[in-house]
């Protein structure tokens, strides 16, 4: 095949086709091998993996939860546990009479589940809210104090809920101030999870948990 370069003709043989076939090959597993040599293409590796803390979807786990309301302190409220909608379904009424105002669903105490939160960056709680703010709790083990945060749901949507590790707060059996706790939740100590409705949000309410995940 005849290549002009300038005012002059240079004749190039003609390679076998085999030969031709050889050096495309190679060149397509080169590519393969090395990847792209544009820095913006190479792959990135992910943030994090959900590990299933809790599957409350599952109703054998459902029937292992138990409530402690307010009543243990001579307060009105009432709640119920029950499996709906493929999950934990916990509802009730919250009463500010007798100086109460608080409602919970808790799970067994589990040291499992602070080995498979062990790394954990934050922890997810999937659920179907009313549009009120609950308090996710994580009992620390073996002591006296635990810790929290509060997520505000969005009224019949099912959503994940992430609440980082480092937005949980310690506090002591009656959400008072816990100055001998660590500042930070250490997630591989979690021995149990629990769910709150308080703050003075009095009447009816209803949140169905499909489950609560950590994000390592």
């Amino acid at each position: 095949m005849p290549i002009r370069v300038g005012a002059d003709v240079f004749a190039v043989p003609r390679l076998p086709r085999a030969l031709v076939g050889i050096m495309v090959a190679c060149s397509t597993l080169l590519v393969v091998s090395c990847g792209s040599l544009e820095p913006s293409a190479r792959a990135v590796p992910p943030d994090g993996r959900d590990v299933v803390l809790v599957d409350l979807g599952n109703p054998g786990e459902v029937a292992t939860w138990t409530t402690v309301n307010d009543p243990v302190m001579g307060g009105r409220s009432t709640s119920a546990i029950t499996f709906g909608n493929g999950g934990l379904v916990f509802s009730g009424v919250l009463s500010l009479e007798n100086n109460g105002g608080f409602a919970s669903a808790r799970s067994p105490r589990d040291p499992d589940v602070g080995q498979r939160a062990t790394g954990a960056t934050s922890l997810r709680v999937r659920a179907v809210g009313d549009g009120k703010t609950y308090v996710l709790k994580a009992g620390d083990a073996g002591q006296p104090w635990s810790y929290i945060q509060r997520f505000t749901t969005e009224a019949g949507v099912q959503r994940t809920y992430d609440l980082p590790v480092a937005g949980f707060q310690p506090v002591g059996m009656r959400f008072d101030p816990a100055p001998d706790a660590p500042p930070t939740l250490d997630p591989s100590r979690i021995d149990q999870v629990s769910v709150y409705i308080l703050d003075k949000q009095q009447g009816p309410f209803e949140i169905t948990i499909s489950g609560i995940d950590a994000t390592v």
